[in-house]
């Protein structure tokens, strides 16, 4: 039960590796208002700099040394290898931080808008550059440990119930799933380590918010429909095989993904409407408890996404049933 724990809690860990703690950078590629960029590179420093490489690297490193350590000693040599891989990678992404990052970004703390150089786009793309490549390699570093999960135990004597094909497309599903749910980790980090949508002002808020509002509104119900359409099946899946408590796990994700689409759409799109109408010139004097409405509303979203990510992370710890038989 420790081993189990230990490695549930490395699981998380090193999938919150996949964030650098910066919010919003999406909204700060190319051009961009010199005031609103230096506001919240300003703001957002304070808390990603240091806390950022120690909550998101160094600290999922550390368990991810004692896990392969533990698959190593358990004769789990394949899980181990790739645990180390996973390992390699957030430390690497670490590195990109400190050589590359870390730099350019002492340059630009400096800075002021009397001050800002005549290239500053281009050293603040540079600079958004080597954060966006060490949040890849803690994707990739996720994406090596997601596999350990994937790796068939060294006795496994239970026969599959399910056909060949079945049960490939379930463990795909499953990989898939576990894959880009469980990336959902770092969301509930944002509200406690690198609270910077609480301290920009009012103008680089709604300038940022915008473009990622635009674009959300034209991908999210297609990611809706495609990750609702993969538990329904995995859902399936499992009660097919047999495995009636992974089936419910699945199902409780679901209830979670649908509880977190109703409050999007009840309370934050109103609000998200609301911000669109705004201007630099418009934006009314209580705008902060506005947005603070709106935050408390991610809040209890990014509770449903944790209760989603840890049912569909808790199937791959509920012990299989062997069978007599395989669907044919």
């Amino acid at each position: 039960m420790l081993k189990k724990t230990f490695l549930f809690i490395t699981t998380i860990l090193t999938a919150t590796s996949v964030s650098t703690g910066y919010s919003w950078t999406e909204s700060l590629n190319g051009t961009v208002s010199a005031a609103t960029f230096l506001d919240w590179f300003n703001n957002a420093e304070k808390y990603a700099h240091i806390n950022g490489l120690i909550v998101l690297d160094l600290v999922p490193a550390v368990f991810l040394i004692i896990q392969a350590a533990l698959f190593f000693k358990d004769s789990e040599k394949l899980k181990g290898f790739f645990t180390i891989l996973a390992l390699l990678a957030n430390l690497y992404g670490a590195l990109l931080l400190i050589q590359f990052a870390w730099p350019i970004a002492s340059k630009i703390a400096e800075w002021t808008p009397d001050t800002i150089p005549s290239d500053w786009i281009g050293l603040k793309n540079n600079w958004l550059k080597y954060i966006g490549q060490s949040a890849l390699m803690g994707v990739i570093g996720w994406l090596f440990f997601v596999i350990t999960y994937f790796v068939p135990a060294k006795k496994n004597i239970g026969l599959k119930q399910l056909s060949p094909f079945l049960n490939f497309t379930k463990n795909a599903l499953a990989f898939m799933l576990t894959f880009i749910l469980v990336m959902g980790a770092p969301r509930l980090y944002d509200f406690f380590f690198f609270p910077v949508l609480y301290k920009i002002s009012g103008t680089t808020f709604i300038e940022m918010h915008r473009p990622l509002d635009l674009a959300i509104r034209t991908v999210g119900p297609i990611v809706f429909i495609v990750i609702l359409s993969l538990l329904l099946l995995l859902a399936t899946l499992f009660f097919l095989e047999k495995s009636k408590n992974k089936g419910f796990l699945i199902i409780a994700a679901i209830l979670f993904l649908l509880a977190d689409t109703f409050i999007a759409l009840q309370y934050n799109r109103p609000i998200n409407d609301l911000f669109l109408t705004w201007t630099p010139t418009t934006i009314p004097s209580n705008w902060a408890s506005i947005r603070d409405e709106w935050l408390s509303y991610h809040f209890y979203r990014d509770i449903f996404i944790t209760l989603q990510l840890t049912s569909v992370l808790l199937i791959h710890f509920v012990s299989q049933k062997k069978s007599l038989m395989p669907l044919v």
